[in-house]
């Protein structure tokens, strides 16, 4: 049995439904600037029609720069490509998650359990955001993958769950669309993300994937040794692609 089995069950009693892409296509995109949120981003809109109000939380990572600048490219792209309708301008709340006060004291814990419960707090910030906007803004997406350590779809649920009885308004949903056959029918892997950008000439080697990236001659390289390029780079392979990103690393063979 699905992990998501009893949630799915919960909701459907209370709405007659367990996730789908709203009727406004409206919704609040948590987005970090990294591969899998910017290619699920355009892939909700290309593919789903959907109005994204993204937001970044600005919680002073390590690789923020890099971050920053993947935003602030995409931002005017897909401005320029889908109109600012459909990607509007970017939230940025200054919110430390973990609270700088105790974040060097849980690096041990979050080596093998990463930081308890940072996507849900961000979600729930989300979801303060979306009430202020027009239209009814109640879903809160993603871009979670297979691969993730909190791809499991009944985390999503759970914490659908969680905003629907808090506010006691059950059109909420947090919006998985990478992990919830519920909506595509399958699961999508960084290696279907590097195609699907592929195939729609979305210029992705503008993106930030890495968690310590190193700044040389003025240009920021994935280092190229950490899990997210090495997830990258696995990702390029798998689908046959040659990957135009520039890691640290490989300096001397990209030179």
């Amino acid at each position: 049995m699905s992990t998501a089995a009893p949630y799915d069950t919960l909701l459907e009693e209370k709405r007659g439904w367990i996730s789908k892409i709203p009727d406004n296509k409206k919704a609040v995109m948590l987005i970090s600037g990294g591969y899998d949120s910017i290619a699920t981003a355009a892939r909700l809109i290309e593919d789903f029609g959907m109005e994204l109000y993204p937001m970044y939380v600005n919680r002073d990572a390590r690789n923020k720069e890099g971050e920053l600048a993947s935003l602030e490219f995409f931002t005017k792209y897909f401005q320029d490509r889908y109109g600012k309708d459909s990607f509007h301008e970017i939230f940025q709340p200054n919110i430390s998650v973990p609270p700088v006060e105790i974040k060097e004291r849980l690096q041990e814990y979050a080596k093998s359990h990463r930081y308890p419960m940072r996507d849900f707090i961000m979600q729930m910030f989300a979801s303060q955001y979306a009430v202020t906007l027009e239209g009814d803004v109640r879903v809160i997406c993603n871009g979670v993958i297979a691969t993730d350590s909190i791809a499991d779809i009944g985390i999503a649920r759970v914490n659908t769950l969680a905003i629907c009885e808090m506010t006691k308004d059950w059109d909420w949903q947090i919006l998985s669309i990478n992990v919830d056959e519920n909506i595509t029918g399958t699961s999508f892997s960084k290696k279907d993300e590097i195609e699907w950008a592929v195939a729609h000439d979305i210029p992705m080697q503008h993106t930030m994937t890495c968690w310590t990236p190193v700044k040389h001659n003025n240009y920021l390289y994935h280092c190229g040794e950490c899990y997210a390029c090495a997830e990258r780079q696995t990702g390029f392979k798998d689908a046959g692609r040659d990957d135009p990103t520039k890691y640290f690393n490989q300096l001397g063979n990209q030179e």
